[in-house]
């Protein structure tokens, strides 16, 4: 019985010898050669998402045998740590994060001395950021060799040139692609553009040397209205980012303007103190043009929160000024109050020329609960925001 236990145990140790023997590692990390003395990046993480994370391939050793090939401490661990020592300076302002597609080896036995193989590699690059990673480019290759059955350290050049060749070429692809590329911008310079628009038919643009006129009011009078005159004013926020120098560059642009085709008024309605009323309303839209200006100018925007930061300052200027439209209203009752409407008429003024502490004030006490929330937009083609129709009272 002891016997048999014993010729048990042995064959165990047999079949276990014969198991580790059919497995080969590599070492991606021997030989710690310097390839790039700066890189234009760092790689912070390397994840693998092949279907096999154990194997990179099968490769024949001695005595013809196909052996399956595995990386020591994992291919993923052994990419990223052979980046990191054959990168001697790395820029660790652009945080990359790589995913491997494809890393295989395969080989036949052409004779029975030689074996051919082909290394296969594809590999995705990523910016890193406080958000979702941003894809960048994908590395694809292949390597193509014979080797010596029993030269097994060729597998080991070739996995390392494959690995090399991947680092050089998105290094320069980092390098060829910095001054253009607004995925790798590292900073964000904001400019207001300021230019004066010509108005048309269709459009007036706001011009302090161009109060409104009752010819401005073009719509037909709504008949089932009680008021006089209606004035729709408008904000638009426009502009197309560009890359100068490596830095990604902001114009911004704010119209206010009025049209015409939407603004009506009656003709018992026009008189010089009801122009006076709707004029208003088109000179709080520029207030909160400026005051949007403004918040623009004081934003710090980087790469990552640009984006966010201008769409949350045109959200609450959109607020703010249907908020500031309906608190002129309902303290001038549309016009009605005579009173209100001169002091009024000097809080506007005195807002266009910058001082806003009136206007502050108003917006404090407030009175309006309902806001208009804008349509859907993107940066790189217009922001827009529409005024609620701006009404004078009855006389």
């Amino acid at each position: 019985m002891q016997e048999n236990l014993l010729a048990l145990g042995y064959l165990i140790l047999i079949l276990s010898g014969n198991v580790s023997a059919q497995e080969k590692q590599f070492d991606l990390n021997a030989s710690k050669k310097i390839v790039l003395n700066e890189g234009s990046f760092d790689l912070s993480e390397v994840l693998n998402i092949q279907d096999d994370l154990t194997l990179i391939g099968k490769v024949y050793i001695a005595n013809n045998q196909i052996y399956k090939a595995k990386i020591k401490n994992g291919l993923a661990e052994g990419i990223r740590t052979f980046y990191k020592n054959s990168i001697k300076k790395t820029d660790s302002g652009r945080s990359i994060q790589m995913r491997v597609l494809e890393f295989k080896i395969s080989e036949k036995q052409t004779s029975s001395k030689v074996a051919s193989g082909e290394l296969k590699i594809k590999f995705g690059y990523f910016l890193k950021t406080s958000f979702e990673p941003i894809h960048l480019v994908d590395y694809e290759a292949g390597i193509t060799y014979q080797r010596s059955i029993h030269r097994t350290d060729l597998i080991d050049q070739i996995l390392n040139r494959g690995l090399v060749n991947s680092i050089v070429f998105f290094n320069d692809w980092i390098n060829d692609h910095a001054t253009h590329n607004r995925k790798l911008a590292k900073a964000v310079r904001l400019e207001i553009v300021e230019k004066k628009k010509k108005s048309d038919q269709d459009t007036v643009f706001y011009d302090f040397n161009r109060p409104l006129s009752w010819s401005d009011f073009r719509e037909k009078p709504s008949r089932t209205s009680g008021y006089n005159a209606t004035i729709f004013t408008s904000l638009a926020m426009e502009g197309s980012p560009f890359m100068e120098e490596g830095v990604l560059v902001l114009p911004v642009e704010v119209k206010v303007y009025m049209l015409p085709e939407s603004s009506w008024a009656k003709t018992q309605g026009k008189s010089d103190y009801a122009l006076n009323h709707e004029q208003r309303h088109f000179d709080v839209t520029r207030v909160v043009g400026n005051r949007l200006i403004n918040r623009l100018k004081a934003l710090e925007v980087t790469p990552e929160n640009y984006e966010a930061m201008v769409n949350d300052a045109y959200f609450n200027s959109y607020r703010e000024m249907n908020r500031l439209q309906e608190i002129y209203d309902a303290r001038t009752r549309h016009g009605l109050d005579k009173d209100a409407q001169s002091r009024w008429n000097s809080i506007i003024d005195q807002a266009l020329n910058g001082n806003m502490d009136e206007i502050e004030r108003e917006l404090m006490k407030g009175n309006s609960k309902v806001y208009v929330y804008p349509p859907s937009y993107q940066y790189r083609i217009t922001y827009r925001m529409v005024s609620a129709s701006s009404t004078t009272g009855i006389y």
